[in-house]
């Protein structure tokens, strides 16, 4: 196995540990993102942990849409994928807990799902506001 899918397959098993805390935002530790190659727009990973298969799914693109339920991105391979949001589903806006409501459209966003759910995060990397 190359170190980019043991890479991988730690972040994606961070991302079910953190899940399964208590959905209080300020209890819950965020892993970091995996090293995706740049220009990356979805990956689907597939892990077996404590002898259960979980499917992480990672997208990434502008926001062109977003609601209080789903939010809707453009990746760069020009797809359009819409992500079901709940109130579970962590936001985090320049690495602070945000809300939903504070995701602006043409935001670049990376989104991770577990099996086949709504988000469980929510990232919009550091950018200028005005």
């Amino acid at each position: 196995m190359t170190a980019f899918y043991t890479q991988i397959l730690v972040a994606a098993a961070s991302v079910l540990a953190w899940g399964a805390l208590t959905a209080s935002a300020n209890a819950i530790k965020l892993p970091p993102p995996p090293n995706l190659p740049a220009g990356w727009s979805h990956a689907t990973v597939n892990v077996v942990i404590q002898r259960v298969p979980h499917t992480f799914t990672y997208d990434h693109g502008r926001v062109v849409a977003v609601s209080p339920t789903q939010l809707t991105l453009r990746e760069p391979d020009e797809s359009v994928v819409t992500i079901g949001l709940d109130s579970s589903t962590v936001v985090r806006i320049a690495g602070r807990l945000a809300s939903a409501d504070q995701i602006r459209r043409l935001e670049t966003a990376t989104t991770v799902t577990v099996d086949g759910g709504n988000a469980a995060l929510v990232k919009i990397p550091i950018e200028l506001r005005r």
